[in-house]
């Protein structure tokens, strides 16, 4: 039996993370996407700093959202990085970018104050809050 579910899954086609990413972020996937694009030879600890802003300050409010991180030397994210987003691979050697994203539109912010900088801005950016308050206007409206 433990044969035969290994051979499945080793028959099993894997995932593209990046091509399903780029997919998504391009509108194929409902909702607001946070991509933290990090490279992992930076100081960790800016990396971790950020990637805890990013729980604390914008997930613990929003855990709807579709939470990715991106390490810009993985070649799978190649064209995501480089073409779609245009992240600057030099600036993430100090420290991480990050994009918010919904329907294939996104803004993203780098080093000190980004996580901010992009919680600033998710009204503009998020599908989901963008929704949320079309429904509050629309109730009030209504009333």
């Amino acid at each position: 039996m433990l044969l035969v579910v290994c051979t499945a899954l080793a028959q099993r086609k894997p995932l593209s993370k990046g091509k399903d990413l780029e997919n998504y972020l391009k509108g194929a996937k409902d909702g607001t996407f946070i991509v933290l694009f990090y490279d992992r030879e930076a100081p960790q600890l800016r990396t971790e700093d950020a990637r805890n802003q990013i729980k604390s300050k914008i997930l613990a409010n929003e855990p709807a959202f579709n939470y990715y991180e991106v390490d810009v030397q993985e070649a799978e994210y190649n064209h995501i990085v480089d073409d779609m987003v245009k992240i600057d691979r030099t600036q993430c050697k100090h420290s991480p970018t990050v994009l918010v994203a919904s329907e294939g539109r996104g803004y993203w912010a780098h080093g000190d104050g980004a996580v901010d900088d992009v919680n600033y801005h998710l009204s503009q950016y998020s599908i989901d809050m963008i929704r949320e308050s079309r429904e509050r206007s629309d109730f009030n409206v209504r009333r």
